[in-house]
């Protein structure tokens, strides 16, 4: 009983520091989603997380049916019926990655090799989440708000742009104007490129909105002015009963989306689906790509048209 009494007492501190470090990163990220502030909160979520996740859970052993890749739930300690977290990927979960969190604050991603940038980024995103899938339950919002903050702080830092979440697409009347809501717009400022970046933990079926989108503003800023930009968690989902992960793709939707409503420029993920990578060599070609490679085309990226 001083045991479970123990691990009640942890998991309610834990939630409410989360809570704490979540409402904060959503006003900063409103205010400056560049700032450090900002990079300083997302760093103490995961530390938070991760501290909940080593001392208060265990894992649970998943049945992997996506080929070369292997998974475990996360699950809090105790006897009885027990919540299972979302699937992790065996090969990108660092609980080492803490003294690598630095980086995250003070902006210099760019410094780390790309096999331990994938890892330290994953486990970021994904260790609030299985905490939130344990400490709460049904709530799918938190996890996707916080990933949603994640990589727009990432991507305003990288261009030193605050974005936007709607774009003007019509206007009717003089004194009236329609707006596109969407993730975010950066604007790099003129002469230069701007991007349409929708962000999902997963796309499953909703991933025709993000082409939908990027066809409305294709047609009425003028096919290239918004470069659209995909970033995605993972498209695993878990079995409950049987404890079997699967990845569900539709990689010929992708293709004829692509080809008929209109092509995205980078398709961004923090666990890449092979039948999503193999894409990018398919007609037409789609650039699927880890998410740690955005990094390295920082450059490239801010510098096309």
């Amino acid at each position: 009983m001083v045991i479970l009494g123990t691990m009640l007492r942890t998991a309610k501190t834990t939630l409410r520091n989360l809570t704490a470090r979540y409402e904060s990163l959503k006003d900063q990220v409103a205010h400056d989603a560049k700032s450090p502030a900002a990079a300083e909160t997302l760093s103490l979520a995961a530390k938070t997380a991760l501290a909940f996740l080593s001392s208060s859970c265990t894992k649970v052993a998943l049945t992997s049916k996506v080929p070369g890749k292997g998974y475990w739930s996360f699950t809090t300690r105790g006897k009885g019926p027990r919540k299972l977290s979302r699937p992790v990927n065996e090969s990108l979960f660092d609980f080492n990655c803490g003294n690598q969190l630095d980086r995250l604050i003070e902006g210099n991603l760019r410094n780390l090799p790309p096999d331990d940038r994938s890892r330290l980024l994953y486990t970021v995103a994904i260790s609030y989440c299985c905490a939130s899938d344990l400490l709460k339950t049904g709530d799918q919002k938190t996890p996707a708000t916080f990933f949603e903050c994640l990589t727009g702080h990432l991507f305003a830092r990288a261009f030193s742009t605050n974005p936007r979440t709607q774009v003007e697409v019509l206007q009717l009347e003089e004194d009236e104007a329609d707006t596109l809501p969407t993730d975010f717009i950066f604007d790099l400022g003129s002469g230069k490129p701007k991007f349409h970046v929708p962000v999902k933990t997963s796309t499953r079926e909703r991933v025709i909105q993000v082409f939908a989108h990027q066809r409305v503003l294709d047609g009425v800023h003028g096919f290239g002015k918004f470069k659209g930009i995909l970033i995605c968690l993972t498209e695993t989902k878990l079995d409950h009963r049987t404890k079997e992960v699967v990845e569900i793709c539709v990689p010929k939707q992708w293709s004829l989306y692509q080809r008929f409503i209109a092509p995205m420029h980078r398709f961004y993920y923090f666990d890449v689906p092979q039948k999503y990578a193999n894409l990018t060599t398919g007609d037409p070609p789609m650039a699927v790509l880890p998410f740690a490679g955005f990094f390295d085309e920082i450059s490239e990226l801010a510098g096309s048209r």
